[in-house]
């Protein structure tokens, strides 16, 4: 690719090359150092790509091996100024053009997040806002590596941060789970730190690969206590405890908490019942300026508005501050349903499987099950506890 953008910015000929000895004159320009390439048969002759500055050369060669050569073709940036010199607008439109990428290329125009489960992608990006990292920015203002550790440090759930500069992306991976040494993978060591409960609860298991730990398994704990202790004892022979050693601490914990659920279904509810009628509007934005497409746009009496947003990209990680956007408004009824028993319960029931799964996505295992279904006389209601074990129930806690 970048022997390409050379060729292109330097200019190159395509050559047709004719007589009796076209592979003596190969050899000769092989034995010189004059790169050829492309070399292709076309009927009797046969052509090639050679570079401009090196077809000023070919004279002696052609003169030595009786062949003859003929220019089939001019590339290259230097040949398009030359043909167009008399259409300076034209070619002054195409350096501003070039320019004006290069000056794109240079800014992040796409922040992508990937792994993050137990915190929302608004979340995330209201951080990085907050730390000055936003669409529009230069590239060479983005320490990847300080980044990483900003997130590491600040999201406690999240045990591993890598970020990355793709193009004109910023791809920011991230890995939820216990509190690792992933410091220690990278070769650095963040300082001293305990680990402390981020919720209530009693503690199932607890494996201490680096500081002291301060409970057992069975032990109930609460919100904020320290379970592993970066601060290690030194003793004496005397048994005496001479000084304190400072660490990272580091451990696998299983905590057992208490989850509180409650959801309510009236049997008598409004139900949306749509027309089939819809309005669409199309804008574009560049920057901070919008653009509306022509097209009909008026309201009803009640819709749903639904929206798209696509950002305009040359390849899989050029990305340009470009959107297109689509708003479809759809038309609906108001209609009274009255939901039977068993039909609140089924929607009651689906809701709270899909509550749980959530659950099992972070990593959660369901211990015990105390939700129950209970009819009234206007509503069903879902309520209960869930008692649940949580590997990643813990904060770091840095001194």
């Amino acid at each position: 690719m970048e022997q390409r953008f050379f060729n292109f910015l330097h200019g190159y000929v395509r050559i047709r090359i004719s007589g009796e000895a076209c592979e003596r004159f190969l050899n000769l320009c092989a034995y010189h150092g004059i790169r050829l390439w492309g070399l292709f048969p076309v009927d009797d002759v046969c052509e090639t790509y050679v570079s401009r500055k090196d077809f000023f050369r070919l004279k002696t060669f052609v003169r030595k091996s009786h062949t003859r050569i003929r220019i089939a073709g001019r590339y290259g940036f230097p040949f398009f100024m030359h043909k167009y010199r008399s259409r300076w607008a034209c070619v002054c439109g195409a350096l501003a053009a070039a320019v004006f990428m290069a000056w794109l290329s240079a800014h992040i125009w796409n922040i992508s997040i990937e792994g993050n489960l137990s915190q929302t992608d608004d979340v995330v990006f209201e951080y990085l806002e907050s730390e000055g990292v936003s669409h529009g920015m230069w590239k060479n203002q983005i320490d990847t590596q300080e980044l990483s550790e900003q997130l590491r440090s600040y999201f406690t759930q999240f045990s591993w941060v890598s970020a990355d500069l793709k193009g004109t992306r910023l791809m920011i991976y991230v890995r939820e789970g216990n509190i690792s040494t992933q410091s220690e993978e990278d070769g650095q060591e963040s300082g001293i730190s305990d680990i402390a409960a981020a919720k209530s609860g009693t503690v199932v298991s607890i494996f201490v690969r680096k500081g002291l730990a301060a409970v057992s398994a069975g032990d109930a704990v609460e919100e904020g206590d320290i379970l592993v202790s970066g601060q290690i004892p030194v003793y004496n022979d005397e048994g005496e405890i001479v000084s304190w050693q400072s660490i990272k601490a580091d451990a696998d914990i299983i905590l057992r908490t208490e989850t509180d659920y409650y959801e309510a279904l009236p049997f008598q509810t409004m139900r949306k019942n749509y027309t089939g009628r819809q309005k669409i509007r199309r804008f574009f934005r560049v920057g901070a300026f919008s653009f509306v497409l022509p097209g009909a746009w008026g309201t009803y009496a009640s819709f749903d508005l639904t929206g798209e947003i696509t950002q305009v990209q040359l390849s899989k990680n050029f990305y340009l501050p470009v959107y297109y956007y689509k708003y479809t408004a759809k038309e609906y009824e108001s209609l009274q349903y009255n939901y039977t028993e068993e039909q609140a319960r089924r929607i009651l029931e689906s809701d709270f499987s899909d509550f749980v799964e959530n659950l099992e996505e972070k990593g959660v295992q369901i211990f015990q099950n105390n939700v129950t279904i209970v009819m009234y006389e206007k509503e069903a209601v879902a309520k209960g506890t869930l008692i649940t074990d949580e590997n990643n129930a813990v904060v770091r806690v840095v001194e």
